[in-house]
């Protein structure tokens, strides 16, 4: 634990190392799209969704995380080759340190998340006290793909390329910036957990719901079966990894 912190803070250093405005940018792409999205969906093509702005805030922000989160995690081993080569360095942590560092960005955001909701819905619901829950398995449901993702760069570094791309129809497979639609494409959404999750973080954070227990649940025992075998491929791979970088 203490080297996964020590590691996060050398990654934020290293990142807005020389910027004026350090780790302020990790705030202004968010806020930018919201401001976006805002205005396209809430006039020019509107939803008809109340209170949208905090709708959006909600649910852009977890996505955000999950999305810079499996970009950087992809790339961390090859960008960090010369931890790679340390004798006994546990390889492992590095895509757990691209999770936790894009996390913190998360949390930086969180009191101007809590702001606008509480001027938009006049409160913040008590139900945001299960924000920790949510999170800690959002954490946990990318800890094994993206050990998996970056482990498997290492030898094919198309595949960091090939995530950045996936990333843009998962954002609109995703219910980000819509309610989950009651069609037929039901079902698809049912097989996404992200979908899930963005339905526990806006039941909890704007609708003043306790989210459901049992989806999260089943998200977090997936998760961990998923940890399991991303960390046996790691191991599997890693004592490749020297020679490939």
């Amino acid at each position: 634990m203490d080297l996964v912190r020590e590691l996060v803070a050398r990654d934020i250093k290293l990142r807005y190392r020389r910027s004026v405005l350090g780790i302020v940018w990790s705030q202004i792409a968010p806020l930018s799209l919201i401001a976006v999205l805002s205005f396209v969906f809430g006039h020019i093509l509107p939803l008809q969704i109340a209170h949208y702005p905090a709708f959006l805030f909600v649910g852009l922000l977890p996505w955000v995380w999950f999305q810079g989160s499996m970009v950087a995690a992809t790339q961390s081993v090859v960008g960090g080759r010369d931890l790679v080569r340390q004798p006994g360095f546990p390889v492992a942590t590095l895509p757990v340190v691209s999770i936790s560092t894009t996390l913190i960005n998360y949390v930086l955001a969180l009191p101007v998340m809590f702001l606008w909701v509480g001027v938009s819905l006049g409160q913040i619901p008590v139900t945001s006290l299960a924000l920790p829950l949510i999170v800690a398995t959002q954490f946990l449901l990318m800890i094994g793909p993206c050990l998996m993702l970056s482990a498997i760069n290492v030898t094919f570094r198309d595949v960091a390329h090939i995530v950045e791309i996936a990333m843009l129809p998962l954002f609109y497979a995703t219910p980000v910036f819509y309610p989950e639609p009651a069609t037929r494409f039901h079902l698809l959404y049912q097989l996404n957990p992200l979908a899930y999750l963005m339905t526990a973080y806006r039941a909890a954070l704007r609708d003043g719901h306790w989210p459901q227990m049992l989806p999260l649940a089943v998200i977090a025992i997936a998760a961990v079966a998923l940890i399991v075998l991303g960390y046996r491929l790691f191991d599997r791979l890693s004592y490749r990894f020297p020679e490939e970088l």
